[in-house]
Order: C-alpha cells, then structure tokens, then sequence
C-alpha cells in the first residue's frame, strides 16, 4: 500500500511541475509586447513629443500578469528570495523538515487567504464592469484581477508539490 501511495503522489508533483513549467514557459512572452510597448511610448514621448496616454495601464497590466503568473515557475525552479545563513548548514533531511513546516504553518494559511480574496476582488470587478480611470483610453481592469486568483491558485499548487516532495523526503529520508 505504501508503494501505491508514493506512486500517486509521485504523479501528483509531476502532473503539477508540468503545469507550472509550462504556464511559465507560456507567460514568459508578456515579456516581448511588454518591451514593445515600452519602447513604442519612450520613443514617442522623447523623439517626437507625443506620449501615448494608454501605454502606462498597458504595461502595467502586462507586467503584473507576468510577475504574478510566474510565481508557481518560480517556485518550481527556486529562485525565490530566502535567508539562507543558517538554513545552509542544516543536513538536507533537516532542511526538508523545516520547509514542509514552513508550508504548513505560513504558506497554505496566506495562500488560502489570498486565494480567498483574491477571487472576491476579481468577481467584485466582473460584477460592476471596472474600468480604470487613469487614462482616457479607460481598459476593462476585471481580466487583469482575474490574474490574481488564477495566479496564486497556480501558486498554491506548486506549493503543494514542494510541501509533497519535502515532507516526503523529511519522513522518508529520500527523495519522492
């Protein structure tokens, strides 16, 4: 039974690191109409004195959909800020111990927080058609905070795999 069960959770993480590895590979490309928007209003704006009034909402829409979605491949990867002074003379079975903790006591609870209100603010947009009102030009916002649930679900999910694979390894002594 313990072997079926290492089986199905071996097939969960790899199920989940292939849909963070792809949805990162995917999301990346924000990065090219991001820059061509970027370039397209510094250009106008310096070279021939007119700037655009909607390249602003635009590129911060793209930049947030990017830094948001990425988060999951980030995660997978682990390039992720941590403070590793002491953390880096732990054996790897502590360090496994303390990770999957680390998921249990703080990651799941602020994920589901954010998850939680997240979709709120998202529906709540959907619900009264927001626009932003920075610009005349005045884009919908509500696709852009449907990132914000999509992107920590995505999250959360890789969360998952990693709490898997440590807290596998803490109790078992080897890797999944």
């Amino acid at each position: 039974m313990g072997i079926e069960i290492m089986k199905i959770l071996k097939k969960i993480v790899k199920i989940i690191d292939t849909v963070s590895e792809w949805s990162g590979r995917i999301v990346c490309w924000l990065i090219v109409p991001l820059v061509c928007g970027t370039v397209y209003d510094v250009l106008m704006r310096y070279f021939f004195k007119a700037p655009t009034k909607w390249a602003y909402e635009l590129t911060w829409m793209e930049y947030g959909a990017l830094f948001m979605l990425a988060g999951a491949y980030g995660l997978l990867h682990k390039v992720h800020v941590r403070v590793d002074i002491i953390y880096n003379m732990w054996p790897e079975r502590a360090k496994a111990t303390f990770d999957a903790l680390m998921y249990l006591i703080i990651f799941f609870p602020l994920f589901y927080v954010l998850i939680t209100y997240g979709t709120k603010y998202a529906a709540y947009s959907w619900k009264i058609w927001e626009h932003s009102y920075i610009s005349y030009w005045q884009p919908p916002v509500y696709p852009i905070k449907t990132v914000i649930p999509i992107a920590f679900i995505l999250f959360a999910f890789q969360g998952i795999a990693e709490f898997i694979r440590n807290a596998t390894f803490a109790i078992r002594g080897k890797p999944l």
